[in-house]
């Protein structure tokens, strides 16, 4: 049974809203409403449809007509208003008269990601979870990119969710970011969607001494949540690369990759074969633009064995046997 990728349509919107309103609330990105999936749905396809007010993109994974999670693209991030993140940076300093030396991280509110792309949030269905699609959903969306290049920034980013303890708790929210946004993870979080002037109001503009935090506080900056890590892996397999940045609320790790360096585009090429091969080899199809794209991971056509085993070669660590190829057949 084939999986398809595409982009969500309004006839998706009570499926959607079946799985994500169960969403736990760590998970603040994820729309859970009704009418959070509904204006979700309804800015994707106003940007497919050329509005440029609108700047986002919603998509599904579809098995046999049902729906099992979702995958998202922020076209420019910066637009509405800056987009926040730590930056850790590393100092030293040595005793002139002393033997005696200190090296200690600082954490610097920063906009460097504005006028990136955004890879945004991934969350599945529960019986969907262990069966590829997440990894489908995933690199699903660099075919759509650049599928449509000229719709999309130079540079892409990902924020990955941040770790917590055994008790759902973030040391970093805790022991940082709540001792000046103090309010609950889940509101901070949730206003930081709309216009955000918050965040800079009352987030320090100095540099935050991370060796005044409690004892295991540093270590959370860029470290991912133990149910991301599996992502954040897909995507440094797939081109991206760890940066100093990390996210105002939980911690999580920023990535980032030029949009034309992502192994995708690096080993596309052209299928226009009719069968299958006989190999175990696998490719990332996709074909068609806008509301018609469609993206699968399926057996080789045999006129791509060739690219595809270089392909293959190069994703190594994506997963075993897949390669990309962009097909003509929908």
């Amino acid at each position: 049974m084939t999986t398809l990728f595409r982009p969500a349509i309004a006839e998706d919107i009570p499926a959607i809203f079946a799985f994500t309103s169960k969403a736990d609330s760590g998970l603040t990105t994820v729309p859970k409403t009704k009418q959070t999936v509904t204006d979700y749905v309804s800015e994707s396809l106003d940007f497919l449809a050329g509005k440029t007010s609108a700047n986002r993109l919603l998509f599904v994974a579809e098995r046999e007509g049902r729906i099992l999670g979702i995958s998202g693209i922020i076209p420019k991030l910066g637009v509405d208003r800056p987009f926040y993140s730590f930056k850790r940076s590393r100092h030293s300093r040595k005793a002139s008269q002393l033997d005696l030396s200190v090296r200690y991280d600082t954490l610097q509110l920063t906009t460097d990601f504005d006028d990136y792309t955004e890879l945004a949030t991934i969350f599945l269905a529960p019986e969907a979870r262990g069966t590829g699609v997440g990894r489908l959903l995933s690199i699903g969306r660099l075919g759509f990119i650049h599928a449509h290049r000229d719709r999309f920034e130079d540079h892409l980013m990902a924020d990955i969710r941040g770790w917590v303890d055994a008790t759902g708790t973030s040391p970093f929210w805790k022991h940082l970011t709540s001792k000046f946004i103090q309010t609950e993870f889940d509101e901070a979080d949730h206003h930081s969607a709309g216009e955000g002037g918050f965040i800079v109001e009352l987030l320090p503009a100095l540099p935050i001494l991370m060796n005044l935090l409690p004892d295991g506080v540093a270590a959370c900056a860029g470290k991912p949540h133990d149910l991301s890590a599996g992502a954040k892996k897909l995507l440094m397999a797939a081109g991206f690369e760890d940066t100093d940045l990390c996210d105002i609320f939980d911690g999580g790790p920023a990535i980032r990759c030029r949009t034309d360096r992502t192994l995708i585009t690096q080993a596309v090429f052209q299928a226009t074969g009719g069968g299958v091969s006989e190999s175990d080899l696998k490719f990332l199809h996709f074909t068609g633009e806008g509301t018609a794209f469609r993206a699968a991971i399926d057996a080789a056509y045999p006129s791509g064995q060739k690219a595809g085993q270089m392909a293959c070669d190069v994703l190594g660590t994506i997963t075993p046997n897949v390669a990309l190829a962009q097909s003509r057949r929908a």
